[in-house]
Parts: C-alpha cells; structure tokens; sequence
C-alpha cells in the first residue's frame, strides 16, 4: 500500500457545471483545486454514493471508472483556471491509461461518498498534451492514469468534423442496436446504464446510444463521447470475462489501455468485438469499436475477481 499527504482541499460542494463542461450539477464531481508546482495540480473529488451511474455497481464497490471521469474534468479545470486555455476549446484523447493499485480502496461503505484527489501533472505541446497523476483515497494511491490528446482552435475542429462526416455515410451496412441486455449480465443494477445488446455474432456486441442518458450526453455532442465508448468496452470485457469463468457481480476493473482514432458518429452503427486472454482469476480482453468498418477505438482491458 502506497501512501502519500494530501494538501488541504474541500469536499464541501461542487464547482459551477461550467468550470468541467457539465450542464448539470449532479455530474460535476470536483469540489476544490489548487495548484502545487508550475505543472502540478492538485483536486478534490466526491461522487455520491447514489449517484445513478457511478455507484451503479452489483459488486459492493465504488467504479473505479469513475476515476477517468474524475481526471478528464480535473483536466479540464487546469487547462481553464490555471494553464490559459479559453473556455470551450474542443479537444480529444488520444490514449488512454488506467491501473488500479489498490481495489479495496474502491470498496463502498454504507451511505458514504467516495472522496479522492486528483494529484496531476500536465505537459503540453503545440496543441497536444500529455496528463498523468494519482488517484488518492485517505492518503492510499487508489490507482494511476495517464492521457495524451490533442487541444483544437474551433475552426480546425469544425473543419475535421465535417470532412470525417462527408467521408462516412450515415447508417453504415450493421442494423441499429437492438435493446440493451440484462443488466446483471454487465454487473450493473439499472438497464439505463447498460450500452450493449445481446452479442450479434460471436464476441460482437452492437453498442445501443440513448441520446437522453443523463451522464454520457450531460452536454451536447456531435459525435459518441468517449465516456460511452468506454463504458460499452468495459461491458464487452465483463461478457467475455464471464465466459471465461470470472463471475460477473465479483469481477473487478484493474486495467485500462485504450486508444482512439477518428471520431465515432451519432448516426452510424458502432460494435464492440472482443477476444479473451489470461489465467485462473484473471483476464485480459481485447476490445474494439468498428463503426462502418472502421475502428474507431480499441486497446485491453483486464480484470480479475478479488476474492477468487
């Protein structure tokens, strides 16, 4: 178990919704932030234990999902309050890392929160960054993540959109998503939250978008956030874990490495096509969004049953 003091930051309420580009307050998760070196920043976050989305785990465990979330909107609060990056810059990840190094820290307890800080380091380029940090809970370093994306001026941005959407025709040669599968098949309780319908081939699951889903479409987007694709990756894991052998309401997320490409439409179909790899109590499951014959996103996950 690794250690290390916290600074002084509040959880005592969240940041205007504006400051982490959210619409609404129940999905703004940062409380407090400062800055500890010229590249260095530390923040508070707190996610409600009945938050919809975030606590809806059948394990008893916080998501440690929640931690890319918690990193992407610290990401933004540094690029806007501390690194002068003018509100509203679009921007994307490219690549995308996630190691959990303590799980019991992920644990829930009754009615309490999960409180953490985000301790995070920042290098940027000419129109690049790269982020990486720490993820504490009571002092313990509950996991590690790293991103490196790309920062766009509007205009640029406008102009990739339109020509990634004239070069893909809507609809794609896949029939739209049928209806998501059973929750408890993807370790979740409520159907809202599940993004994946029941396999059309082997290892093939359609990803299904609700459009009105309050956490992944909290802002409007022109294209599949990467919060969505993620989350249709990880259930795409839990089948493949399962089939495997690992059970689905004990399976744990430990690692995370993705990358993304081109821009995943609204309008087309996308998949999620899985391979399984590993050993008795884990596995590690490739994974990948094709939309229209092309992959969008990809990379490995793993995940292991802690009591196993």
């Amino acid at each position: 178990m690794t250690t290390e003091p916290l600074p002084a930051l509040s959880f005592d309420r969240p940041v205007p919704p504006a400051q982490v580009n959210r619409r609404s307050a129940r999905e703004v998760f940062v409380t407090d932030h400062t800055r500890l070196g010229p590249d260095e920043f530390a923040l508070a976050v707190l996610v409600p234990h009945d938050h919809p989305l975030w606590s809806d785990q059948a394990a008893g465990r916080h998501d440690p999902a929640f931690v890319i979330e918690a990193f992407r909107q610290a990401f933004v609060v540094v690029r806007h309050e501390y690194l002068g990056v003018a509100k509203g810059t679009p921007s994307a990840v490219q690549r995308l890392t996630l190691a959990v190094t303590e799980p019991d820290a992920f644990r829930a307890e009754g009615t309490e929160p999960l409180r953490g800080v985000v301790k995070v380091r920042v290098s940027r380029g000419s129109g690049t960054f790269d982020m990486d940090g720490d993820f504490l809970v009571r002092a313990t370093r509950a996991a590690t993540l790293s991103f490196a994306g790309v920062l766009f001026p509007t205009e640029s941005y406008r102009e990739l959109r339109d020509y990634q959407r004239s070069r893909r025709a809507a609809g794609g040669a896949e029939a739209p998503a049928a209806g998501p599968i059973d929750p408890a098949l993807v370790g979740r309780r409520d159907r809202r939250n599940v993004v994946i319908a029941p396999a059309v081939a082997p290892h093939r699951y359609p990803v299904v978008v609700d459009r009105s889903h309050p956490s992944f479409f909290d802002r409007a987007y022109d294209h599949l956030p990467a919060s969505l694709l993620i989350e249709a990756m990880r259930q795409s894991a839990l089948r493949g874990a399962a089939e495997a052998g690992l059970p689905t309401d004990a399976t744990a997320l430990v690692r995370v490495d993705l990358e993304f490409g081109i821009f995943a439409e609204t309008d087309v179909p996308a998949t999620c096509a899985v391979s399984v790899t590993g050993r008795p109590g884990t596995v590690a499951v490739s994974v990948g969004v094709d939309q229209a014959d092309v992959r969008v996103a990809g990379g490995t996950l793993e995940l292991t049953a802690p009591d196993a």
